[in-house]
């Protein structure tokens, strides 16, 4: 891989790929910490419906970010879609269990990883990798 020649990044699989793992990684991070919150600090379950959330859009955030960072292009469009991958996969989650996620998380997730998408296309990329 040459100073023009293809980068791993330039994949759309695997750019969307990883991205979408970060997003879902860092938003089962957010999980646990709010999980922890509402349990020791909080003693019940009242704000269940908000840390949700607040989780729901570190994840899309988390996701467009990288996927702007490395594929440095397009973050708008590209964080949204990263977005909408991960509201596929928590739908097709819900639907084995025999439920349906609210297509408000679809708007929570693309509006959130579209800010992410931008905020990462706007971020200086490390050189060296990938």
């Amino acid at each position: 891989m040459g100073r023009n020649g293809k980068k791993l990044w330039d994949s759309v699989l695997f750019g969307f790929g990883i991205s979408v793992g970060f997003g879902l990684l860092c938003g089962f991070a957010c999980c646990v910490v709010c999980s922890g919150a509402s349990y020791f600090i909080f003693n019940g379950m009242m704000f269940t419906g908000i840390f949700s959330y607040i989780c729901l859009m570190v994840s899309g955030y988390c996701g467009g970010w990288l996927c702007g960072k490395y594929r440095r292009k397009f973050g708008l469009i590209e964080g949204a879609v990263c977005g909408g991958i991960m509201y596929g996969i928590i739908l097709a989650i819900s639907l084995q269990m025999g439920e349906f996620t609210s297509p408000v998380k679809l708007a929570v997730l693309g509006i959130s990883g579209a800010f992410g998408g931008i905020s990462g296309v706007n971020t200086i990329r490390p050189k060296g990798l990938m």
